[in-house]
């Protein structure tokens, strides 16, 4: 499998789901945790949440992805006043070689609007990451894919995702808690973990 050409794909992993969404409700009441807000397709202001779980010497502030994944891997540390041990612990365990941000991104009761993240799809070190969904609100990310001319709908609360790529989550209910997390890993880690009918290809 030519993983750097994954578009989306849905993930089975052995994740306790509700431990990390008790464990990351309550970084979302650290104070470097920062509201940001945009307009939805209602023509009515969103308000989400967005916090690094890993500092870096550039002073990240923007929330879009952009500039926190310019950053060098190896600039990234994990910040310690946080009090993470739990979803540490689950990134721990993967195969990164290089890890690089992790952010998580708090979504109360509403969408996320359509974006991109990069604008090369072909440079998968800054497109291709790991997004872990502790809590979906019921709701799944919806992908385009040019081939066949329509959003596919990732659901689940784990997938890789190539975010040059539009997408966009529809409104759930509760609270949508997404971490991506981006590296260098061993993408073959993830071979029996993919599910084949929400898998997709650039």
């Amino acid at each position: 499998m030519n993983y750097t050409n994954i578009l989306a794909a849905s993930l089975n992993l052995d994740i306790d789901y509700d431990r990390m969404s008790a464990e990351l409700l309550e970084a979302m009441k650290h104070p470097k945790c920062i509201e940001f807000s945009y307009p939805t397709d209602s023509d009515t202001n969103a308000t989400a949440y967005s916090i690094f779980l890993r500092n870096c010497s550039t002073a990240i502030t923007e929330v879009s992805f952009r500039t926190a994944k310019s950053v060098d891997f190896g600039d990234w540390e994990w910040d310690d006043n946080l009090d993470i041990s739990y979803t540490r612990s689950i990134i721990a365990s993967l195969p990164f070689t290089k890890l690089g941000t992790v952010r998580v991104v708090f979504f109360p009761d509403v969408p996320c609007i359509e974006h991109t993240d990069w604008d090369d799809t072909s440079d998968y070190k800054h497109t291709l990451g790991l997004s872990i969904i502790p809590s979906t609100a019921g709701t799944w990310c919806n992908v385009w894919s040019e081939q066949l001319q329509k959003y596919v709908s990732i659901p689940g609360n784990a997938m890789l995702l190539n975010d040059s790529v539009k997408h966009h989550v529809p409104l759930g209910k509760g609270v949508r808690i997404t971490m991506r997390i981006f590296g260098e890993i061993d993408y073959s880690y993830f071979a029996d973990k993919i599910i084949p009918e929400h898998c997709y290809y650039l």
